[in-house]
């Protein structure tokens, strides 16, 4: 993704209205926009020249041209023909787009966090949930004393229980829904901490986490999300990924595939 996208990302929750006409056109459609004129842009978002202008420079550039070259530089010019090479085209932008995301301190930050926590607790509402329950799974096979918890008022009772040394990992796209934002806020009352995964910047989650790790925005490539987002998937991957590395987990992954397998077929 190029930097001016990830700016807009990170800057989204603050933006009025108007920027946010500009910014959900350009993460939809960074290829078009880092070739068109300055005036095509105002008309199709519906603002002035001046708006845009201002907007080029909140995302770190000196103006609109600037922004283009920034825009050209990020974006591969590509063809989409049917629905299979469309969806091959998604899942490789989303693959640059979430490791451009990514940098190396938080996530070894949150993996340290991991290895220290007493206990998991693991927040997902909707769509999210799903993200909740697959973390879940794959760390309580490897040893981790976990839970997915999905449910508003059960989020509010184990956070309500949480202690120093638990840590909380809230899966969010928008970090901004109320029923988690209000068991969140009262985990963190209770000494624990907190790891959110979120698309948007500058909301209540990131002000309250201990680390982000990014998802990519919803609009961008105007990609179509219907239940678990692949770049939130891809960050449980690396997360499975770096923790099997360890030969004790990975023998206790192991032995919960031969007790599944054993309990499917008993002798």
């Amino acid at each position: 993704m190029s930097s001016v996208l990830n700016e807009i990302q990170s800057i989204y929750s603050s933006l009025s209205d108007k920027e946010r006409n500009i910014a959900n056109y350009i993460l939809a459609h960074p290829e078009e926009v880092s070739h068109s004129h300055i005036q095509e842009l105002a008309d199709t978002t519906g603002v002035s020249i001046s708006s845009i202008t201002r907007f080029a420079k909140k995302v770190s550039c000196r103006n609109f041209v600037e922004m283009k070259v920034k825009l050209a530089g990020g974006s591969d010019s590509k063809e989409s023909v049917g629905i299979e090479q469309t969806l091959l085209s998604s899942y490789r932008d989303m693959l640059a787009d979430v490791q451009s995301l990514m940098d190396a301190e938080p996530f070894d930050c949150v993996l340290n966090y991991m290895k220290e926590a007493k206990r998991i607790f693991i927040y997902g509402l909707g769509s999210s949930g799903l993200a909740a329950q697959e973390l879940n799974y794959r760390l309580s096979r490897m040893g981790f004393i976990s839970e997915a918890v999905t449910d508003p008022h059960l989020m509010i009772i184990r956070s309500t229980l949480l202690q120093a040394g638990d840590l909380v990992m809230a899966f969010s796209r928008s970090g901004q829904t109320s029923d988690l934002l209000q068991s969140v806020q009262l985990c963190k009352e209770k000494g624990a901490r907190l790891i959110s995964f979120t698309a948007f910047g500058q909301t209540p989650l990131t002000e309250l986490s201990d680390a982000v790790l990014w998802t990519v925005h919803p609009l961008r490539n105007n990609f179509l999300l219907t239940g678990l987002d692949m770049s939130t998937l891809y960050l449980i991957d690396r997360i499975s990924l770096y923790f099997l590395s360890d030969n004790e987990r990975e023998a206790l992954y192991f032995q919960t595939v031969e007790a599944i397998k054993n309990r499917r077929n008993p002798q």
